[in-house]
C-alpha cells in the first residue's frame, strides 16, 4: 500500500538493511518464531511425530498442536548436546540451537533430513544447509514480534493475514520515556498475544528491523562474550568456546555460586528463567531441571559496553 506524500511526520528510522535473512522463496517472514515453525511444518511432508527436547519453552509445542502432530520428548546433556532415542523414518526431530552454541551439524546430518532447527535464541547461526530453521529476532533487538523461517525449498503456504504491532509495541517506547519496570506489563502481554494463530509479519515490524544495525550490534555481543568468558570461563559448568562462530544470545552461566540469582536480580540485572515450565514439568533431579534453575542468562547484547561487563562481572566474582 502506497503512503501519502507529505503531511505529519512518523518515527524518522535509519536504513541499516542488514538483517541477516532477505525475504525470499525460502526464507518468509511471520508474527513469531512459533508462527515460523508452523509454517515450516506446512511445507514439509507432514511427520508422523515430532521429537521436542524437554528443555524447551512449551510455546514450541503450540505449532504441532494447531496441526494435530503427536509429540514425544526427549532429553539432553548437562552441555545441552541432545539424547535422542531411534527416530523412525516418518518422524521429525526438532533440534535446539541453545543461544548459539550449539554444534548441530553431526546430528543433523545422520538424520539425514529428518530434522528442524529451532534457532529462535541463536539469531546469528544461518541455517545448516539442508535444514528448515527458524528464528525470533525479538530476543535480539527492540522489535514486538516477528519470526523468520528460512527452508531448502519454496515456501508457498504462508499465511494470507497480515499482522498489526503498532498496539503491542507501545512498550517498546514506554521502556525509552519510564523504564523497564513500567513497561513490564505491556511486555508481558504483547507476549500472550503471539499465541494467536500465524500471520505474516506486520509493516511496523519490518521497518524496525530494517532500522537495525545488526553488523555492529554482532560485533559488540562478540566483544562483550569475550571479556564475560576470560573472566567467568573457568567458573562456568557450561563448556563455551573462547570464540564463538556467531554472536550469542547471551553468555549462559552455569555456576556453583549459592544465591547468585538473586544478588544480581538484586542488583537490577534481568535473569529470565530458561524456562520456568521444565521446572514444573521434570524430577528435580533431572539435567533439565538443574539446567533450568540454576542457568543464568547473563546479558551481553549491543546496549552495553566493556565497562557494563566489567561491572557485572565484580557482582559475580565480588
Amino acid at each position: 500500500m502506497q503512503d501519502m506524500m507529505g503531511g505529519f511526520f512518523g518515527l524518522e528510522l535509519p536504513e541499516y538493511g542488514n538483517f541477516p535473512y532477505p525475504e525470499g522463496a525460502g526464507c518468509a517472514y511471520l508474527s513469531s518464531g512459533r508462527a515460523a515453525f508452523e509454517c515450516l511444518l506446512r511445507n514439509m511432508p507432514r511427520p508422523g511425530c515430532i521429537l521436542v527436547p524437554q528443555f524447551i519453552c512449551n510455546t514450541v509445542l503450540e505449532a504441532p498442536a494447531r496441526l494435530g502432530i503427536p509429540v514425544k520428548r526427549y532429553n539432553c546433556t548437562e552441555q545441552l548436546t541432545p539424547i535422542l532415542p531411534e527416530v523412525g523414518e516418518n518422524e521429525l526431530v526438532l533440534l535446539v540451537n541453545y543461544f548459539g552454541f550449539s554444534h548441530l551439524a553431526g546430528v543433523a546430518a545422520e538424520l539425514q533430513g529428518r530434522c528442524v532447527v529451532d534457532a529462535t535464541t541463536a539469531l546469528y547461526s544461518p541455517p545448516l544447509q539442508g535444514v528448515p530453521t527458524f528464528y525470533s529476532p525479538r530476543k535480539f533487538c527492540g522489535v514486538a514480534d516477528g519470526g523468520v523461517a528460512c527452508a531448502p525449498f519454496p515456501l508457498v503456504h504462508l499465511p494470507e493475514e497480515e499482522s498489526r504491532s503498532a498496539a503491542s509495541s507501545l512498550y517498546l517506547l514506554d521502556r525509552v520515556e519510564c523504564g523497564a519496570e513500567s513497561a513490564l506489563a505491556a511486555s508481558e502481554a504483547a507476549e500472550q498475544a503471539l499465541s494467536a494463530p500465524p500471520r505474516r509479519m506486520s509493516p511496523l515490524t519490518r521497518r524496525l528491523l530494517r532500522s537495525i544495525d545488526f553488523r555492529a550490534a554482532a560485533t559488540r555481543r562478540m566483544e562483550n562474550y569475550a571479556t564475560l568468558h576470560a573472566a567467568l570461563g573457568e567458573i562456568n559448568h557450561l563448556q563455551l568456546p573462547e570464540a564463538p562462530a556467531h554472536a550469542p544470545m547471551c553468555y549462559p552461566l552455569v555456576s556453583g555460586i549459592p544465591g547468585l540469582r538473586d544478588t544480581l536480580i538484586d542488583a537490577g540485572i534481568a535473569l529470565p528463567l530458561y524456562w520456568p515450565e521444565v521446572i514444573d514439568a521434570t524430577d528435580a533431579a533431572s539435567t533439565e531441571n538443574r539446567l533450568a534453575r540454576r542457568l543464568l542468562p547473563l546479558p551481553l547484547d549491543q546496549r552495553y559496553t566493556k565497562t557494563d561487563m566489567e561491572q557485572l562481572i565484580r557482582l559475580i566474582l565480588g
